[in-house]
């Protein structure tokens, strides 16, 4: 939600009332509070993984041979020399948004 200069000013003022308004030493009270320390958290206890089954564990080796081969075929593919290039980083200005004071 976009708020006016207006609105925001109000919006201000009233916390500035409703601050001043309020006793000194209610204020006072609430700075100076200590709180009390936190317990620390019980370790959490992971409920243990079942162990994977041959498919699951073939699968997985298949796709990380095919990755390898992959990153291998991209990391030896060599570029000619002058051949332009895949993309130029241009900043672009910001629009501006409406209704210029």
């Amino acid at each position: 939600m976009k708020r006016s200069r207006r609105q925001i000013l109000k919006l201000l003022a009233a916390g500035s009332a409703a601050a001043l308004a309020a006793p000194a030493a209610v204020l006072a009270e609430t700075v100076h509070k200590r709180r009390a320390p936190r317990p620390a958290p019980a370790p959490a206890t992971h409920a243990a993984t079942p162990p994977a089954s041959p498919a699951l564990r073939a699968e997985i080796a298949k796709q990380k041979r095919d990755l390898l081969t992959a990153l291998k075929t991209l990391r030896d593919y060599k570029l000619p020399a002058g051949s332009p290039l895949a993309f130029t980083f241009r900043p672009l200005r910001g629009a501006r948004r409406g209704g210029g004071s």
